[in-house]
């Protein structure tokens, strides 16, 4: 077996390859997704930070790169081996986390340009769908992090009604 085909093979054992951050913050898997250099991984972070002040369960699963699989009718994201409990700290480096190797992921953080943001968005732009699993998604503005931060938190410590 060729070093690429032992690479697919582990794949396809693990689950698709994406470009986002994943982490757990109390009972709820986050995905958090945008283009390189918007901030998933800081708001990763702080949202881990945040959680452990308030005296709340938070870890990283997986930073820059996620497998995810569908299992049982459920989104399930997990980390490389290589990469496992580090994240990127821009300007700083590699920092050492708290890490879990799988969660169950609940809901997709976009981290988008705010004219992209509608105010009011519609019923549809609540949610995503991801290996066939229907998720609660929720668009934040890469470019405020604060306001970021509160469209998270209110998705998190919420149960947002939504009907799919």
């Amino acid at each position: 077996m060729t070093t690429l085909d032992q690479k697919q093979s582990v794949q396809a054992a693990e689950g698709q390859a994406i470009h986002a951050t994943c982490l757990v913050v109390g009972t709820k898997g986050i995905l958090i997704r945008g283009p390189s250099a918007t901030g998933k991984s800081a708001l990763a972070l702080e949202l881990i930070q945040r959680a452990h002040l308030k005296g709340s369960f938070a870890a990283l699963v997986a930073d820059d790169r996620v497998y995810i699989a569908e299992k049982n009718g459920r989104l399930i994201g997990s980390c490389p081996n290589s990469i496992k409990g580090k994240a990127e700290l821009r300007g700083f480096g590699i920092v050492e986390v708290p890490y879990l190797d799988t969660a169950i992921i609940h809901m997709v953080l976009d981290l988008e340009a705010r004219e992209e943001i509608d105010r009011l968005p519609e019923e549809q732009a609540l949610t995503c769908e991801l290996c066939s699993v229907k998720l609660i998604r929720q668009q934040v503005p890469k470019e405020d992090h604060l306001a970021a931060l509160r469209l998270a938190n209110a998705l998190i410590f919420t149960n947002p009604v939504h009907n799919y």
